[in-house]
């Protein structure tokens, strides 16, 4: 990795705080209200929890991945330069590992003798927008993180520049599959998908749609809504 590797991740990740921040004031404008997939009578979480846990959750990634590029760089990334086609197949790859491992991590959590105790704070969101993307148990958003990177490492590596778009196509949907906005352009379609998706999931189906970015792995296994 080299200066301009980091440059363009932090780039990414001051476009996904952008992101988060335009989601988040879409959600509450009354001239976008029309829009929303659902509006909450009341708000469970204080302001201030909230700010306090996404900013600490936050924090916890960025030292996450620093770890991770200091400790674990030869086996996540290498630095050979790399074809267009393989870099496409290694994103692919990368993310359909993780979502595969993902959707049984998240079912796991959602047992009922577990699910209190760390993905529980992420569902006490029952009208989930944007800032709650990251509104998680730290143990929940280093495991995420985990499978992630463990993906990349299981697959024998990734080329830098795979290792930015997977990051980029992974946080990105986290935060729009939070948006609780459904938007009116067909260029929107899939954004819609992923949002009215988590949002049943949030909402009427807590049993169901453990996915993250592909659905038929819900189809495959029976917890499809």
């Amino acid at each position: 990795m080299n200066e301009t590797f980091f440059i363009a991740l932090a780039l990414i990740l001051v476009f996904d705080g952008v992101l988060m921040a335009v989601y988040a004031w879409a959600a509450e404008s009354a001239s976008l209200k029309k829009y929303r997939i659902r509006t909450p009578t009341t708000y469970r979480i204080p302001y201030v929890k909230r700010v306090v846990n996404v900013t600490l959750n936050s924090i916890l990634s960025l030292v996450f991945l620093a770890a991770m590029f200091y400790y674990a760089n030869e086996h996540l990334i290498y630095a050979e330069t790399t074809a267009a086609i393989t870099i496409f197949g290694e994103v692919l790859a990368s993310l359909l590992l993780y979502d595969f491992m993902y959707y049984f991590m998240h079912r796991g959590m959602h047992h009922p003798k577990v699910m209190k105790y760390v993905h529980g704070v992420h569902h006490y969101v029952r009208f989930p927008t944007a800032q709650e993307s990251i509104y998680l148990h730290p143990l929940e958003n280093i495991a995420g993180l985990g499978l992630l990177t463990g993906a990349m490492m299981l697959i024998g590596g990734i080329s830098g520049t795979s290792f930015l778009i997977a990051f980029f196509i992974h946080s990105t949907a986290n935060i729009i599959v939070h948006s609780n906005l459904v938007l009116p352009h067909g260029i929107f379609k899939l954004f819609n998908f992923w949002a009215l998706k988590h949002d049943l999931h949030h909402g009427k189906h807590l049993n169901r749609n453990y996915a993250s970015l592909f659905p038929f792995w819900d189809q495959m296994f029976g917890t499809h809504a």
